[in-house]
């Protein structure tokens, strides 16, 4: 009688479309793993514990059921659940029911309590965390049923984190529909919507410092750095029309995540249900839609071609019901872009020589996405996923203006090739009290920047024109393949221990001909005897351009999640990280660089034994522990009022291309030719007399043979050199108003270790360099590696959010951040001072803001109109000046940091971004969806400028106004519309 009472229930529920909460996928037993846990207590109207009753969950839209059974408190805990909305029952020993209807997101640890009574109409049962939704009430044998509909809130957590919905996804404003964009979305942390540089940052750290999640498998570019295939790409790291949600996580997160010391980001993929559901979409802007850039004013060019088409289609649902599902999804993205190639210093002579190589060329991009996923659940307590996904690009770009003081020519382009492919599976199995969460997940990417002509050396013409064939080819790939396995454990009263161990095995394989073709290149200087008639030096590659590697990785971690009472929750983990390989440990140190590097003194930075490795030096780090640990605090045990925060060390890793130098420099070397006219030295190099039959690669090799060269750059890695990390800390407070949440957090980032580079070879007094001793030895100079880079992040967080709800027909969401990011030394070269302290703490470019706002909104319109906005303000970020107006010696010249110039919004802030859309939902077939938006990106056309100089000569005044110091580049596309179309069934 009661079950089918419940099942009629089920089935009379309220249609409301439930927007799940988005979730980040992380390395937790149960967040990396894509799942989430509802906890809660079960009381009677007289508010004593129930003990003994169940709990069912099922998902409304697989019909799997999760099970449990409260304890003698009242306390219960659901885990493995998958993001979607689910029923959950509660039945008391004596029959008395209630039930409710959540939605729950990726990562998710909420809490959801009951009362078995009957409560007063139309109200949810106390304690619910349920928002946004509807409530109907029924009578039942032996109660009253309360059924609540809405988004599942988590409060009691010590983690700083936002979700980004479905919904926030499909409906809010942006240009490329790169997922990323929304992680802005979560206070402190800052999108880079670069054309060519796309990523976030967060707590004064670098990108490479981020790892993005994908339904469990690390999209972490371990070769290079960010996310695998964002390297230099104007596109996005997976097709958003199979993004179901995510969750970013900026601080204090728990044991289970790894190889991040900055923000992280977790995203599950769509699923099949027993429902079928499909979706289309196209999207197209183009230069008719487009506002002329200021930079084409000012340099007198009329607007360039440019057009963008996005399309996808995306279709999943059952092949056996409540067993076997699929789902599959495709996207396109096609681009045009065009550049002018004009000559520098235009005289009738440079036109003539050079003027066939001008004109307007398109910049083509081509990317495909595809995504397959199968979905199984044989029984209750088991599911299995198998998933695939490619990514695949190719970018024709790198000619035009603003690439340097000259133009380059088409000819000398690169078509920029990524590949990036994802295999994962992942087993689920649920026990009475236990999740074990098994995944297997491979990585395959590649980043292969190539030239058009790769027979060809290249010319380049000083000031005036580059051409040829591009200079360069590049194949980097990397191959990971990761086992982990988590349990999650809630057997023990009021507590959840989570345990897991990964293995992960890494190959990285580098190919990287650089002048394989000679590149020539050219000065019209006559105080030098230098003219165009013939080049002023050459370069040529010769060696060995490949460098293969592996790497074995090793995390264990132990997690408890303590509810010491019903209002205190102690997170309390520890993580160890292990690698075979994090150095190149096993090179061995050649005996001409042994020699160079023991002749150097020894300085207070600097120890040559520290330097030199036989191949047994290098130790493998075991260091890597890591403690977290948090707490959350309810002052009224009704999730209303929480006091949170932690501490937590966490280990990032060495991006293998940052030590690659040391070896390749050695094994692959260029060569520097100078040539005059007499054979004289010119600048302290010896030169040889210009012959035309040095306009081949073979002519060189031949003058190789008997010629001085210029003479390489000598590399060494720390032998002892630790991973970068950070060390977290926060303290916060969340406050629910009425249909507002609230929340203010504190936040301090240290990091410590980053890996920079310095002079080896610096004088006495701290100036550059005495090269006397790495000459003798057939090298330039000696850089050496250290791991001394700092930063420091202090910030205050506030968040105000309303989620988007169909019954409500509204949302908003407000992130404000006050920040100070800091950082001693450069970037991965620290040559500028003699070591990373004596630059002293100051601003970070590009990431310190002193304000940032980003404010989103959604609202339902009549007639099936719905308008939204994703706004961003900024007070403007810093950059770094080399201040030499007092001289260029070491003791003259300073490193200063000046802040973008506020102009817009009455020249309140710096950076001003207004999105809008607007778009139409009409309804057909009654579930069927056709919408029709249109964007305006950039609204109010501002001018958010970068590329401001960053070198101030002597005697000379920094002006923002001045012509010599015109920013050369722009953060946002001018204003631009863009026109959508989509059907959803």
């Amino acid at each position: 009688m009661k079950t089918m009472m419940v099942a009629a229930l089920r089935a009379a529920l309220v249609t409301t479309t439930i927007l799940g909460s988005a979730a980040a996928l992380t390395t937790a037993a149960t967040a990396q793993t894509t799942t989430a846990a509802i906890r809660g207590q079960v009381r009677d109207a007289a508010g004593a514990a129930v003990a003994g009753a169940t709990v069912v969950a099922v998902n409304d839209g697989t019909n799997q059921t999760f099970r449990a059974t409260t304890s003698a408190t009242g306390s219960y805990v659901l885990n493995g659940l998958r993001p979607a909305t689910y029923t959950i029952t509660f039945t008391g020993p004596d029959g008395k029911i209630s039930a409710q209807r959540i939605s729950v997101g990726v990562g998710q640890s909420a809490t959801l309590d009951a009362v078995l009574a009957a409560p007063t109409a139309a109200a949810p049962a106390a304690g619910a965390t349920a928002e946004g939704g509807t409530a109907t009430g029924g009578a039942g044998e032996g109660g009253e049923i309360v059924v609540t509909a809405g988004k599942l809130v988590e409060t009691k957590t010590s983690e700083v984190a936002t979700n980004v919905s479905q919904a926030q996804i499909r409906i809010l404003p942006q240009g490329d529909r790169n997922f990323l964009t929304f992680a802005a979305l979560a206070p402190g942390v800052r999108y880079n919507d670069s054309e060519t540089n796309k990523g976030i940052t967060a707590g004064a750290s670098p990108a490479s410092q981020v790892n993005v999640f994908i339904d469990g498998t690390s999209l972490k570019s371990q070769t290079l750095g960010g996310i695998a295939g964002q390297t230099d790409s104007r596109g996005n790291p997976f097709g958003q029309l199979a993004v179901g949600e995510f969750r970013v996580l900026t601080q204090n997160y728990k044991a289970e995540y790894e190889q991040a010391g900055s923000a992280i980001i977790t995203a599950i993929t769509k699923s099949g249900t027993n429902d079928f559901h499909g979706e289309m979409f196209g999207q197209y802007t183009d230069r008719s839609l487009t506002a002329a850039s200021i930079l084409d004013e000012r340099a007198g060019r009329g607007k360039p071609k440019f057009e963008r088409k996005q399309y996808g289609i995306s279709l999943g649902g059952p092949i056996i019901k409540d067993k076997l599902f699929f789902f599959g999804a495709y996207e396109g993205n096609d681009q045009d872009r065009a550049s002018s190639v004009t000559v520098g210093n235009p005289t009738p002579e440079n036109l003539a020589r050079f003027g066939q190589y001008e004109g307007t060329y398109v910049s083509p991009y081509r990317g495909d996405f595809y995504f397959g996923k199968l979905t199984f659940t044989p029984d209750e307590r088991q599911v299995f996923d198998l998933s695939f996904s490619r990514r695949q690009e190719t970018d024709v770009s790198g000619f035009g203006a603003n690439f340097g003081s000259a133009n380059i020519a088409y000819s000398a382009a690169v078509n920029k090739i990524n590949k990036t492919d994802t295999y994962t599976y992942k087993w689920t199995y649920t026990g009475d009290s236990f999740v074990n969460e098994f995944n297997a997940t491979y990585l395959d990417t590649v980043y292969n920047p190539s030239s058009l002509n790769p027979d060809d050396p290249s010319f380049q013409y000083e000031g005036v024109i580059t051409f040829g064939g591009k200079d360069s080819t590049q194949r980097i790939s990397q191959q990971s393949y990761t086992l982990r396995d988590d349990l999650t454990y809630n057997g023990l009263a009021n507590h959840v221990i989570k345990g897991g161990i990964r293995f992960a095995f890494q190959d990285y394989d580098f190919t990287k001909n650089f002048y394989v073709q000679p590149n020539y290149f050219f000065q019209n200087d006559a105080a030098r005897g230098l003219d165009f008639s013939f080049p002023a030096q050459a370069q040529l590659g010769v060696g060995n351009p490949r460098i293969i590697a592996s790497n074995s990785q090793l995390g264990v971690y132990l997690q408890d999640d303590w509810d010491i009472t019903s209002k205190l929750q102690l997170n309390i983990g520890l993580r160890w990280d292990y690698e075979s390989n994090l150095f190149n440990n096993k090179y061995r140190t050649p005996a001409a660089a042994v020699a160079t590097l023991n002749a150097l003194p020894k300085t207070d930075y600097f120890d040559p034994a520290d330097y030199v490795t036989d191949g047994t030096d290098r130790p493998t780090r075991k260091d890597m522990f890591q403690p977290r640990i948090g707490f959350s605090y309810d002052f009224n045990d009704d999730q209303r009022t929480v006091l949170f925060g932690g501490y937590g060390k966490y280990f990032d890793r060495n991006v293998f291309n940052n030590t690659l130098d040391e070896q390749f420099r050695l094994q692959y070397q260029t060569g520097v030719f100078y040539f005059s006219r007499n054979g004289q030295p010119r600048d302290g190099n010896p030169t040889v007399v210009w012959n035309d039959s040095y306009l081949t690669r073979d002519g060189l090799l031949a003058l190789r043979q008997t010629a001085q060269t210029g003479l390489p750059q000598l590399f060494a890695v720390k032998n002892d050199a630790k991973a970068p990390s950070t060390d977290q800390f926060s303290l916060g407070l969340r406050q629910k108003f009425g249909i507002f949440r609230a929340s203010v957090t504190g936040s301090y980032v240290r990091g410590q270790n980053g890996y920079t580079h310095l002079f080896a070879t610096r004088n006495p007094d701290g100036s550059c360099c005495d090269t006397t001793i790495p000459r003798a030895n057939g090298f330039s100079n000696v850089l050496i590696g250290y791991d001394g880079l700092r930063t420091r992040y202090k910030a205050l967080l506030v968040t105000i959010d309303k989620d988007y709800t169909v019954s409500s027909g509204w949302g908003f969401n407000l992130a404000y951040t006050l920040s100070k990011a800091e950082q001693d030394g450069g970037d991965l070269f620290s040559l500028d001072k003699v070591t990373p302290d004596q630059y002293g703490w100051r601003p970070i470019a590009d990431q310190d803001e002193r304000h940032r706002i980003v404010l989103s909104g959604i609202v339902d319109l009549p007639v099936g109109f719905q308008f939204s906005t994703l706004t961003t303000l900024g007070s403007g970020t810093a950059f770094q000046l080399l201040d030499q107006s007092a001289g260029t010696s070491v003791n003259q010249q300073t490193i200063r940091s000046l802040y973008r110039p506020k102009n817009c919004l009455g020249s309140v802030f710096a950076f001003c971004e207004v999105n809008l859309t607007l778009q139409n939902n009409i309804k057909v077939f009654n579930t069927h969806n056709i919408n029709v938006a249109v964007d305006l990106l950039n609204a109010f056309n501002n001018k958010n400028y970068t590329g401001y100089s960053g070198n101030l000569g002597v005697g000379e005044t920094y002006s923002f106004g001045g012509p010599t110091n015109l920013p050369t580049g722009l953060l946002t596309l001018p204003r631009r519309f863009q026109f959508r179309v989509g059907y959803r069934f």
